[in-house]
């Protein structure tokens, strides 16, 4: 329960609790991790909670990822993924927010939610629940309370943004870390183009060929060593740079001479390379 009191701490609760948020998405987390904060978050951040708990895919086999911030709610989690049926699942599947009281109408209209409620040692209480969507998952965020009456209306609407808020922060720090991903990616592949130019550049001058049959060479010799053409091409380069690299290709232009050819990368710095003909 928040030690804020007041609207004016819950919104700043929630505040904090979203920078927290923010903070936890720049590490790598797994979802359950992510659910679990969430409600612990929650529970901070609105001061009529006393438990909350996260469900995603209120599915008809009956199966969701659940997290909770007391173990006491995971069984009425677990009641509302197996009958899908509860203030939850009604949440998720109308994308509004549902408030209201253990008693009698919970008791009429879900029986199973309210056996698990009254074996978590509710008398009564209150429940607030919010559509939750992360990822491709669209469940619910839930709050509870043994005291009646616990949630108002504005924590609904707050609760509401939250949830929401969530799902953006979520959304944006994924795509920013694809975006990430992908301009990595994109520069990985400059370097390797850039390297593969300087290895075509040195089988061109020192053997005498065309671009294209230079390139021909790297690709063959990359399949008969099995290893990635941009690899070979930073081992062309790096060889070519010391002692043996002069000797191989001093080695490479007499065979270019007489029209026979050799694999410049045969040397004593590359043991393990095959050679593969230059062109003549």
């Amino acid at each position: 329960m928040s030690a804020h009191g007041g609207w004016g701490g819950d919104v700043e609760a929630v505040g904090k609790a979203l920078d927290a948020l923010r903070r936890l998405l720049e590490e790598e987390v797994s979802g359950h991790t992510l659910l679990h904060r969430l409600c612990e978050w929650a529970v901070d951040a609105f001061s009529g909670a006393e438990m909350a708990g996260a469900v995603l895919s209120y599915d008809a086999g009956g199966s969701g990822s659940v997290a909770c911030a007391d173990p006491r709610v995971a069984s009425i989690e677990d009641a509302q993924i197996r009958t899908g049926k509860g203030p939850g699942p009604v949440a998720a599947d109308t994308c509004t927010v549902v408030r209201g009281e253990f008693g009698e109408g919970v008791v009429r209209r879900w029986p199973a939610l309210a056996s698990a409620v009254e074996a978590a040692g509710f008398e009564s209480g209150s429940f607030l629940c919010a559509p939750l969507s992360v990822g491709d998952g669209l469940g619910s965020l839930n709050l509870y309370s043994r005291i009646g009456s616990a949630f108002s209306e504005f924590d609904a609407a707050l609760l509401r943004v939250y949830a929401t808020l969530i799902a953006s922060t979520i959304r944006l720090a994924r795509d920013g870390r694809e975006a990430r991903e992908e301009v990595a990616g994109l520069i990985k592949a400059m370097e390797s183009r850039s390297i593969i130019e300087q290895a075509k550049g040195i089988v061109m001058a020192t053997g005498g060929v065309s671009a294209d049959e230079a390139f021909d060479f790297l690709v063959v010799s990359s399949q008969q060593r099995n290893i990635k053409l941009a690899r070979l091409a930073k081992e062309l380069v790096d060889l070519t740079s010391g002692a043996d690299g002069v000797k191989a290709i001093a080695r490479t232009r007499d065979y270019s001479r007489s029209r026979q050819g050799t694999s410049i990368l045969t040397s004593s710095s590359c043991p393990d390379a095959t050679t593969a003909r230059l062109p003549g």
